[in-house]
């Protein structure tokens, strides 16, 4: 195993320093931001630095496999750590991951707080910060936690951890059966809310459609004429970029009326704001005094219960969600079961 400090000729005159690293048989370059000119006046102050980076690199590798950690290392400031990782991370649910970052510092109020510092007693006050404190619903709370292990899978990628400090830790979300009761509309709390008056008709008919589609806020805001084809709904989900491609039976084709321009949007969405849609939502569920949440998502999770109470199987319900396995239709199932076991539970009694 060797690391060594080379230099690379560019343009100018201009040298660059970078690593020749030789390890487990492979070799590898690492190159360093520090460049050398013609005319510079630090030249031995940066290859100073240049040679304590080296130095760090090689204690890196020797340390692998054993339980001992550079020191350097244990005192990288996590919130730098993380701001980092936010910034170069490419995937869909960067916004999931950001929020879960904040409010891991909302749980741990320590600027100052360094990875090496991050152990499981600090994993289970952000559990439960999750779970009791952040006023999340839903599986949001679980959702944060399992997206800030990316940031901690990373950290250990890195060498900043020898082990994850989550690896004995049980999520379990208290909230969470009966957060999705409130979240499901039954067939007659359908038929109330088609009686009932919405201040505004195109959310009042987007959100029924989404009932019988399985579309959020993000795909009805963007649904165009194009997306819809011989009575067939045809788009991708804006969070995981799951294919939907669903009939639509009588009452969704009742609700988006007469076809239109390919390009036309299906719902006139786009000048109300996400807050304005939920008001409306808001007060449209309060006249039919519904004891219930109602969010776009309860739309989803209505789709996804009825077709299940109506003989759909696991796979046909993952399909026709845009999900790309049947592990996050699982919740719904249980849901259903549950009601199913309440009903023959109140089953009338008779005397012998």
């Amino acid at each position: 195993m060797s690391v060594k400090l080379r230099t690379r000729n560019l343009a100018k005159g201009v040298k660059r320093y970078y690593l020749d690293i030789y390890h487990n048989k492979e070799r590898s370059y690492q190159f360093l931001d520090i460049k050398i000119t013609p005319s510079d006046t630090k030249r031995s102050e940066k290859k100073r630095l240049a040679e304590n980076i080296r130095a760090n690199k090689e204690l890196e590798l020797i340390s692998l496999g054993s339980s001992y950690q550079p020191e350097h290392l244990k005192d990288l400031n996590f919130n730098l750590f993380a701001e980092d990782f936010i910034k170069n991370y490419k995937y869909k649910d960067i916004r999931i991951v950001a929020s879960a970052v904040a409010k891991f510092k909302d749980a741990t109020q320590n600027k100052k707080l360094k990875i090496s510092q991050i152990t499981p007693s600090v994993m289970e006050t952000y559990k439960t910060y999750l779970i009791h404190d952040a006023k999340l619903s839903g599986e949001t709370a679980h959702n944060y936690f399992t997206r800030f292990k990316k940031v901690l899978r990373n950290a250990k990628i890195k060498g900043y951890i020898k082990s994850m400090p989550t690896d004995e830790i049980r999520f379990k979300n208290p909230n969470k059966e009966d957060t999705l009761r409130k979240q499901v509309l039954t067939p007659e709390e359908l038929q109330l809310l088609a009686n009932t008056h919405c201040g505004n008709s195109e959310v009042k008919k987007a959100f029924l459609f989404c009932c019988y589609t399985s579309l959020g806020m993000a795909e009805i805001r963007k649904l165009k004429w194009k997306n819809i084809k011989n009575n067939r709904l045809e788009t991708t989900r804006e969070k995981t970029g799951g294919q939907i491609n669903n009939r639509l039976n009588s009452v969704a084709v009742h609700l988006i009326g007469e076809r239109k321009n390919s390009e036309d949007f299906v719902f006139d969405l786009q000048i109300i704001s996400d807050n304005a849609v939920n008001k409306n939502l808001k007060y449209w569920i309060q006249r039919t005094e519904i004891d219930k949440h109602l969010t776009f998502y309860c739309a989803r999770h209505t789709f996804a219960c009825l077709l299940l109470m109506n003989g759909a199987n696991l796979k046909t319900v993952a399909d026709a969600m845009g999900h790309s396995s049947t592990k996050s239709t699982l919740k719904y199932l249980n849901h259903v079961q549950k009601l199913q076991d309440n009903a023959i539970d109140n089953l009338p009694e008779i005397t012998f």
